[in-house]
């Protein structure tokens, strides 16, 4: 709902797929959906999209410690359940920006109730991940979660819609 020109991780909401942080998306339709969220939620402000570019190289040659997700499995499901949970019992989380980044799925609303039923035992991993095998819901997301990381992203425009 407005310019980033200096993102924050700190600023970021709890509770979230992989922990607080900044998080970015390269899928512009999931990006829009989420600034008019942000709008809406927040009753602030206007669609507001930041495009930002990320050094790569520059990143893995000062050490980043980066959790990535190739696919949404077992381990996937059980991190975002983690985070969003507070679990810091949990065998793997970022609720204590244990990574700098993290590389995955984004767990939005289409798979929300999944999530819900797969923690309540109501759904075993191998039905949930079923399900959303052929669903057109993965986007990708990028999460920077500790201001170290955020130094690494150049802003390079702004939309407003």
């Amino acid at each position: 709902n407005c310019d980033i020109r200096k993102p924050d991780p700190r600023k970021g909401h709890r509770g979230t797929d992989f922990g607080q942080g900044f998080y970015l998306t390269p899928d512009m339709e999931s990006a829009r959906n989420m600034a008019s969220l942000v709008v809406a939620r927040e009753g602030t402000g206007r669609r507001t999209i930041n495009v930002f570019e990320f050094d790569e190289v520059a990143a893995r040659l000062a050490g980043l410690k980066v959790r990535t997700f190739e696919c949404m499995d077992e381990d996937w499901i059980r991190f975002v359940i983690a985070n969003r949970n507070f679990e810091r019992d949990a065998s793997d989380h970022n609720l204590d920006q244990l990574y700098d980044m993290v590389v995955g799925f984004i767990a939005d609303d289409k798979i929300r109730n999944l999530i819900r039923m797969y923690r309540d035992g109501l759904m075993t991993p191998a039905m949930m991940l079923s399900i959303m095998k052929d669903r057109p819901w993965r986007v990708m997301q990028y999460s920077f979660h500790t201001v170290r990381s955020v130094r690494f992203l150049k802003l390079k425009e702004v939309w407003h819609e």
